[in-house]
């Protein structure tokens, strides 16, 4: 059975669930769906449970009585014994983030250098922020995704005041902490080929990056 069957599964067992088993069990599949577990695992699992809690259902048990009070601490147990994602697509997302800005940031100086000779000085402070900037973008833009447990997969970023403020502070921080570091880093001189080489290096490491499994 595919995983979006399963999921499909799953919807149609908790339409049968009483209000208070249902939002037991929601929580359990929200939860599972946020960790690493492999997401095949997980709904292999959820499913089996939905089928559990349905026959329990069915014969006057709750899933406080069949699971435990908690449903956040049922799922966690269960989560340390499900088979984990890689934590290597996670390292492959922050290495390409900063790789891609520093790779249109040669470019442009490269382009600029054309016709400017002043372009081709660049300060190391600037190159720095580049890479704390598209690093802290990354984090804020995980942080805001969820998980639908309509579907099973990410949903639009949620934004709310504390998401929009966290998302500020950092970016003002690397913005401060930019100007400190740009008096003291030196600043270098990149000629406009060079910019542009390592610019096609770049890229061509960020079509290698994607290509790879």
């Amino acid at each position: 059975m595919s995983v979006r069957k399963k999921i499909r599964e799953i919807n149609k067992i908790r339409d049968q669930l009483s209000k208070k088993n249902a939002n037991y069990f929601d929580e359990v599949i929200v939860r599972v769906r946020s960790s690493r577990v492999r997401e095949e695992s997980g709904e292999e699992w959820l499913l089996a449970r939905g089928q559990q809690l349905l026959t329990a259902q069915q014969r006057g048990q709750t899933a406080v009585k069949l699971f435990g009070e908690n449903p956040i601490a049922f799922a966690d147990t269960a989560i340390e014994g499900l088979p984990q994602r890689k934590a290597s697509q996670t390292v492959r997302l922050y290495l390409l983030a900063p790789w891609v800005a520093l790779s249109w940031t040669f470019l442009i100086l490269g382009l600029f250098a054309l016709f400017m000779k002043d372009a081709e000085t660049v300060s190391l402070g600037m190159l720095l922020i580049v890479v704390l900037g598209a690093i802290a973008l990354v984090e804020v833009l995980m942080r805001l995704t969820r998980r639908d447990p309509e579907e099973g997969v990410p949903a639009p970023p949620k934004f709310n005041l504390r998401g929009i403020g966290a998302s500020l502070a950092v970016l003002i921080a690397i913005g401060i902490a930019g100007l400190l570091l740009q008096r003291v880093l030196p600043v270098v001189t990149v000629p406009y080929w060079l910019s542009l080489a390592i610019a096609a290096v770049g890229f061509v490491g960020q079509f290698v990056l994607l290509r790879r499994r």
